[in-house]
């Protein structure tokens, strides 16, 4: 345990960060594919149980590990703390799927030191790789054992987040980047395989599949 000013040593915060990541993702872990129970949070947003008991888990080692800090997570708020340091935290990134039983979800934690983020953890709980990062190069961890994360074109998949809101849409949405032959041509949007796309349709995980000219629907 450090307290408030006192000095840390190298790597201090992103072993804390990545403990309690892991610890979050061991309850993640525990309880995905059961029956989850929700929480409203306002325009069609809404908690599970999950998130409420990862967040708990989190908040318990940072406050055993840095009593001084604050924490400002998703679920529970904000905690005040002593100095200039404020712990952010997503316990459970990708809610929704995770409540249909998609495993698809990470667990977010990053330390800001005024206006500098300075470590960050992104966790995934059901394939147990960890990314991080503690401001001297990006990594990824997988069984112990660290790795440095290069990026690189490879096999020219991209994502599109299509999740509202939208803030820019004024200028950008991602969903006119499908219709543009130029983006078309040099990557491959795709998010999963097309036969488990069409399982989770018939299992009541997605309402449909679609594809151009073609649809499946549950």
């Amino acid at each position: 345990m450090v307290e408030a000013g006192e000095a840390r040593g190298p790597g201090f915060d992103a072993d804390v960060a990545i403990r309690a990541a892991e610890t979050a993702c061991a309850v993640i872990r525990r309880c995905y594919g059961g029956a989850v129970e929700r929480f409203g949070k306002g325009d069609g947003d809404f908690a599970t149980g999950v998130d409420l008991a990862a967040e708990r888990a989190i908040r318990e080692i940072l406050r055993e590990e840095c009593p001084g800090d604050a924490i400002l997570g998703e679920e529970y708020g904000a905690d005040e703390g002593d100095g200039s340091r404020t712990w952010l935290v997503d316990p459970l990134c990708g809610t929704l799927n995770y409540a249909a039983r998609t495993p698809l979800v990470a667990v977010n934690i990053a330390l800001r030191d005024r206006d500098r983020v300075t470590t960050a953890v992104s966790a995934d709980p059901l394939s147990g790789e960890v990314f991080w990062t503690g401001g001297g190069g990006a990594f990824r961890r997988r069984d112990g054992r660290d790795e440095i994360l290069v990026p690189e074109p490879g096999d020219r998949l991209v994502d599109l987040n299509l999740d509202p809101p939208f803030p820019n849409s004024g200028s950008f949405r991602a969903a006119r980047l499908l219709s543009e032959d130029a983006f078309a041509g040099r990557f491959r949007p795709r998010v999963v395989s097309t036969t488990l796309a069409l399982a989770w349709v018939a299992a009541g995980r997605r309402s449909e599949e679609r594809r151009v000219g073609k649809e499946c629907r549950s």
